[in-house]
């Protein structure tokens, strides 16, 4: 079987059924197709996924034996993928029809880059747009504190290749993504298109809501700080 270009992730805990439904149907649906879809059930106590690869045979589901938890799955996950270029979607969440298509060309045609973004659409319980940074500047970041936009990983496209040097942290309850962008631009440059090309479903189960945001700013704090030291050995 040749390789799909694009490697779509997933992971799945106690995410409702019609949630996950509609996710799938917009990858599905999408304008671009060389697409694998990498569904890592993590241990779900209550709700049964396993149907859910009758879908489309691009849709390959596998079953922790434990739960493992979020961040461990992923990078399971990525130990699975085959494409050249991966994305990770919430498996609640939206794509927009054109959004993996958009991407890909931008990555193909831009060597440079090791990542592309989109802007994000909250919907549901919240409705706003998340835009992302015109420019993603590592010191900016680090320093001046010019995070809006940062640390979402849905709608963010990036090369195989950066799995050489950048993974979940699997010690990190949340903002692991957060910190995956950062050890990113350490050694390459992340660029944004400016247009909402995902959607992203804001209800009570989210894993934020689960977490005070003073909890949440705290480790926001530390992962600067860790990468504060490191930017600053290398410069």
């Amino acid at each position: 079987m040749a390789k799909p270009l694009v490697s779509i992730i997933l992971t799945l805990y106690e995410i409702k059924k019609e949630y996950l439904i509609e996710c799938l149907e917009s990858i599905l649906n999408q304008s671009y197709d060389n697409i694998e879809v990498i569904a890592i059930d993590d241990c779900s106590p209550t709700i049964d996924y396993s149907d859910i690869s009758t879908l489309s045979n691009k849709i390959k589901l596998y079953r922790n034996d434990i739960n493992l938890k979020m961040n461990k799955s992923v990078n399971k996950a990525f130990n699975l993928a085959r494409g050249k270029y991966l994305i990770r979607l919430g498996s609640d969440d939206i794509f927009v029809k054109d959004m993996i298509k958009k991407e890909v060309e931008f990555l193909e045609k831009f060597n440079e880059y090791g990542a592309v973004c989109c802007e994000l659409k909250r919907f549901g319980n919240a409705v706003n747009t998340i835009y992302r940074p015109k420019e993603w500047i590592l010191k900016d970041i680090l320093f001046d504190n010019k995070l809006a936009g940062t640390g979402y990983a849905g709608g963010m496209m990036f090369r195989r290749d950066v799995l050489r040097y950048c993974s979940i942290d699997e010690s990190l309850k949340m903002c692991e993504d957060f910190d995956f962008q950062l050890q990113m631009l350490q050694h390459t440059q992340i660029a944004s298109i400016h247009e909402v090309l995902y959607y992203y479903r804001s209800h009570d189960t989210n894993l934020c809501k689960s977490v005070k945001r003073s909890e949440r700013l705290e480790l926001i704090d530390k992962i600067l700080n860790k990468h504060r030291m490191i930017y600053n050995e290398l410069h």
